[in-house]
This record gives structure tokens, sequence and C-alpha cells, in this order.
């Protein structure tokens, strides 16, 4: 039951690839919703993949820092006290029941232990811890490997800035978080060499005496050096994704700044284009206000003649109606007005024609 349960956890409890994408899709919309208010941000394919990877890497670093916590806490929580006489099968059955934990120390701690109660003696015991620190360390290079390679590609995509530097940001941090990782799990193998390997018996005769201190020498050098081996090839992955990030980042703000006059030449032309259109429009705009101008001016010189016209005669007029002559002709004319008046009056009467018959003579 207990080989079955441990099976079913795994490595990398924290980091596991369904995990830390899932998270990271969460983390990717989220660091998205403020990037869409910043200029510049269109929201192409290209940039949300590189959203989606910045996502996905600030996931995998924090559930990396998680599972550094709970390992650090797993191992000052001491799980193979001093007093424990682990080279009786009985002593190391009893403390593999009552380890409840599921940090990766519990987990390499039962797995030795259910060993070592099943029967193994201790240079395979001694081999089983070196294969299951081996294994780790290849897993912690591995994925730190992986998710620096999808960082430094995120520069590929030609991101906005901000979510630019935010990605180099996460790969430093992402070196410390491994470099932290890397120091833990020798941490942890000492720890299981000195607490675990060193207390339990050996069974075999006296000559296997030699060849499990050979077996446990072995996995002791075999370890130091796939930890050595390990921090040696992350560090070239580092250096290689760093190299290959500063390159992008170069070669993004290269053709950022060529964008950038291009657009700027673009926008002095455009200007330049609309001051001259505009002032073409302002001179015939002056000379059509100048031409009504002459037309108003020729308009109040002809209304000013009027006036001097309507003056005159105004005048002539005024001149004629004081004469004696005019004043006679008027009552003329009203006399003979009157007299029409009368005629025309008497013209309108009814008359009656009376027929008379007279004789002849």
């Amino acid at each position: 039951m207990e080989k079955r349960k441990s099976k079913s956890i795994g490595y990398g409890m924290f980091t596991g690839i369904y995990g830390v994408l899932a998270l990271g899709l969460v983390l990717g919309i989220l660091i998205g919703i403020p990037l869409r208010r910043i200029e510049g941000w269109e929201g192409s394919l290209s940039e949300l993949a590189a959203l989606l990877a910045a996502g996905i890497g600030l996931a995998y670093i924090l559930l990396a820092i998680v599972e550094w916590f709970l390992q650090l806490r797993a191992l000052s929580a001491n799980l193979l006290p001093d007093e424990l006489d682990l080279s009786e099968r009985a002593v190391a059955t009893e403390r593999l029941a009552a380890l409840k934990g599921h940090s990766l120390l519990h987990r390499h701690v039962r797995r030795l232990l259910a060993a070592w109660a099943a029967g193994a003696s201790g240079p395979q015991v001694a081999v089983m811890a070196s294969s299951q620190m081996q294994r780790l360390l290849g897993t912690i290079a591995a994925e730190t490997g992986a998710i620096l390679i999808l960082l430094g590609a995120t520069a590929g995509f030609m991101p906005p800035q901000m979510l630019l530097t935010l990605t180099t940001g996460l790969m430093v941090l992402l070196a410390l978080v491994a470099v932290a990782r890397i120091q833990l799990a020798s941490h942890l193998a000492g720890y299981i060499e000195s607490n675990l390997l060193a207390r339990i018996g050996n069974d075999t005769p006296a000559a296997a005496g030699l060849e499990f201190a050979q077996t446990v020498g072995k996995s002791v050098s075999d370890s130091t050096a796939a930890l050595a081996k390990a921090q040696t090839a992350f560090a070239e992955q580092l250096a290689k994704a760093q190299q290959d990030s500063s390159a992008q980042l170069a070669k993004t703000q290269q053709e950022s700044a060529a964008q950038l006059a291009q657009a700027q030449s673009e926008a002095a032309s455009r200007i330049a284009n609309a001051q001259q259109e505009g002032s073409a429009q302002l001179a015939k705009a002056q000379d059509k206000i100048a031409e009504q101008l002459g037309r108003v001016s020729e308009l109040a010189g002809s209304i000013d003649n009027i006036l001097k016209l309507q003056q005159a005669v105004d005048g002539t007029l005024k001149g004629v109606a004081v004469t004696d002559e005019f004043k006679s002709t008027l009552s003329e004319l009203k006399r003979h007005l009157a007299e029409s008046d009368e005629l025309l009056r008497n013209a309108a009467k009814p008359r009656t024609i009376r027929l008379v018959e007279k004789d002849n003579e």
C-alpha cells in the first residue's frame, strides 16, 4: 500500500506540468489585464504567446518556491531523530508507518526505510539513495532549462517593452530559485547519508562490510559528481539563455528605435504638408475676403450716390412746391376736379321722359 501511494505522488509534486500550465494560464490573463492599457499593445497572436510564456514562467517560479519552503520545513523537522536505532528493521518499520508527510524528503526517506525493512542490504539502500538524488537533480536541471528557454524565446515574439522587461526579471529570479533548490537538494542528500545510511545495519559477511563502505563512498562521490554536473549544465544553460535574451533584446530595441524614427519622420512630413495646405487655404480665403470687401466698398459708393441723388430730388421738389405758379396750378386743379365731380353727379341723376301729343294746326 505504501509503495502504491508513493508512486501516485511522484516527483515534483508542485512543479508538475499540468499544475504549471493551469496556473500559468491564469497568471497570463492577470498580467495581460494591465498591459491592455499601455500604448503599443495590439493583442496579436505573438503578443498573446509571449504573455502565456511569461505566465507559465511565473507560475513555475511560484510553485518551485512553495516546494522549496516545504522541503526546508521537512528538513528542519528532523524525520530521523538520533535516538532511533535504525539498524533494527522493526524500528525502521515502525518509523516508516509514522511518516505521513508528502514532501520530497518524506518520500525519499520512506522509500529507503521500506527497502531496508523489506530485507535490502545496506549497499542496496545506498544505491537507491544515490539514484533518487540523481533523479532529483536531473529533474530540477531539466525543468529550469525548459523554463529558461521558454522565457528567452519571448523576445522573438516582439512583445511590448514592459512585458519584455518582466520576462528578463523572471529569468533572473528563476536562476536564483534553481540555485536555492540545488543547494537544498545537497542538504537533503547529506541528511539522508548521515541520519539514515550511516545508521542502518549490514547483515552481510565481513567482506560485504568493505563492499558496503565502498558502495556508500561511491554513492556519495556519484551524488557529488552529479550535483557538480547539474550545476555546470545549469550555468551553461543560463549563460546561453541570457546571451540569446540579450541579443533578442538589443535587436528588439534597434527595431523599435527604427520604427520610432520612421514614425517621427512620417509625422513631421504630415505636419509640414498640413501646414502648407493650411497656408494655401488661408491665402485663398484672404483673397476671397479682399474681393468681397472690394464689392462692399463699390456697393457703399453706389448707395452714397443714390442718397445724394435722392437728396437732390427732394430739394428740387421742395423748391417747386413753394413757388406761386405751383400753388395756382394746384388751386386750378382742385377747381376742375370739383366741377367734374358736380357734372358727374348730375349726369348720374335719374331722368323722366314725357311724351306729349300735340294737335296739328
